[in-house]
């Protein structure tokens, strides 16, 4: 990626100072710099437009939610592309991509020199623009998926008075994820269209953020399963006061979903959406999976089709989608009764001994022993029966007081009471937490 970067600065072009007074409703605060109002991205004080030449490809570098809200609503309609490069390396975006970052931004984007302004282009000149996601590359080189803004927004309810029944109340959204990854990418659409959103990604942690959070009077928060385990472990999650609960990104289980019911008095929403397959579906009945009417075609519903145990996702405005609109998950997904259930990752299924296992399967049944609190299950490559299952858990209370053999003993043991031999962990090791990649998941490395 070797286009010009512009460093953009706010209103009155210094760094970190307003130059006239914030109009409108907020709808980003990070807490470093004035409010991002609505307001201001309407008159597009950011000056991306005249930044970026009409139909060039831009490239958003850095974690600045303000840069991203910016560039949804200035440059849909104005630029050809836009990819959310983020914190990835800079050679995953164009060559020719002129580079946005805020200024005060501390991503690595250091080798690029500024060019100033450019020229606005033709003003005249239809565009149709596409916004460009990867993938976190946790398991390779991140790759790029093509969206439409409509397939982004597709789960979107925009804030409207509340006048008739089922009106949306205003929320103010602590963000967790990265912003120019798919799950922040959702928040971050939440605010524009009439939410509010709290940035605290320059926090040192979890529980600085949370703190954060709960200073700033956040009613809605939005994490991975794994994340959300985490967050209820935390001290600082006792001062939340949440209205909305989000789960993405992972398989919602049961178990999690009662817990978060238990602590918080919040609507808890189980939200299916892919760097491939743009926001798809939500489920808020208070149960795993989604109901199997989902299946069904319906107006106003994505379309959704099981195809030899896969789930697939019509979503034409992704450039994944095959032929027929439809988009491989990659997730593994069993009806049973009036639900259908997700039970893990085809990528991930291994062959152990004869047997295909799906890890997922394993962590979840690990969870369920009191001495556990959260698992992670991790294939491995074996000369013998072709691969193995490693395990990290990390203890309750209760499998805290047990020395390291007494804990893989009576893991081991209760794996074996439920699931087959080829589903027992071949080893298993207390750890105090897990690393989590920049979307939020558990590492599986």
């Amino acid at each position: 990626m070797n286009g010009p970067e512009v460093e953009v600065a706010d209103h009155d072009g210094t760094r970190g100072r307003a130059g006239a007074a914030a109009v409108g409703r907020p709808v980003v605060i990070d807490g470093r710099s004035p409010p991002l109002t609505s307001h201001d991205l309407h008159a597009d004080v950011l000056g991306l437009r005249r930044r970026v030449p009409r139909g060039a490809t831009v490239a958003l570098v850095g974690q600045s939610s303000r840069l991203v809200a910016s560039a949804i609503v200035a440059l849909e309609g104005w630029a050809a592309r836009v990819e959310f490069v983020g914190d990835l390396s800079p050679t995953v975006g164009s060559a020719e991509a002129v580079v946005l970052r805020e200024a005060g931004d501390d991503a690595p984007a250091a080798a690029y020199a500024s060019h100033g302004e450019l020229s606005a282009g033709d003003a005249s000149t239809d565009v149709r623009t596409l916004w460009r996601v990867f993938s976190s590359g946790t398991t390779g080189t991140p790759t790029p998926t093509d969206h439409s803004l409509d397939s982004l927004t597709r789960r979107i309810r925009p804030v409207r008075p509340a006048r008739n029944p089922g009106d949306r109340e205003q929320r103010r959204w602590g963000l967790l994820f990265s912003p120019t990854r798919m799950a922040g990418i959702q928040v971050v659409l939440q605010a524009i269209h009439g939410d509010t959103l709290v940035d605290a990604h320059h926090a040192a942690g979890l529980d600085e953020r949370l703190q954060l959070f709960a200073g700033a009077g956040i009613d809605a928060l939005s994490a991975t399963p794994t994340m959300w385990r985490m967050i209820l472990r935390s001290r600082a999650c006792d001062d939340l006061r949440l209205q909305q609960i989000t789960l993405g990104g992972e398989i919602a289980t049961q178990s999690l979903i009662n817990a978060l019911r238990r602590r918080f008095d919040a609507r808890v929403t189980h939200v299916y959406a892919s760097t491939e397959a743009g926001a798809a579906f939500s489920v808020s009945d208070g149960r795993e999976g989604f109901p199997r009417h989902f299946l069904e075609p319906a107006p106003g519903r994505v379309a959704l089709e099981i195809r030899d145990g896969i789930l697939f996702v019509r979503a034409p405005g992704s450039s994944t989608a095959q032929p027929d609109g439809f988009v491989c998950t990659g997730d593994l997904v069993e009806p049973r009764g009036d639900r259908v259930y997700f039970v893990g990752r085809k990528s991930q299924t291994v062959n152990v001994g004869g047997d295909k296992v799906s890890p997922e399967r394993v962590e979840e049944l690990i969870r369920r022993h009191p001495a556990v609190h959260d698992a992670v299950v991790t294939p491995r490559r074996s000369p013998i029966t072709g691969w193995i299952l490693t395990a990290r858990v990390v203890p309750s209370p209760l499998g805290s007081g047990l020395d390291p053999d007494e804990l893989q003993s009576a893991l081991r043991s209760f794996v074996a009471d439920h699931l087959p031999r080829s589903h027992t962990p071949a080893s298993i090791t207390a750890v105090t937490e897990f690393f989590l990649s920049p979307t939020g998941k558990v590492s599986r490395a």
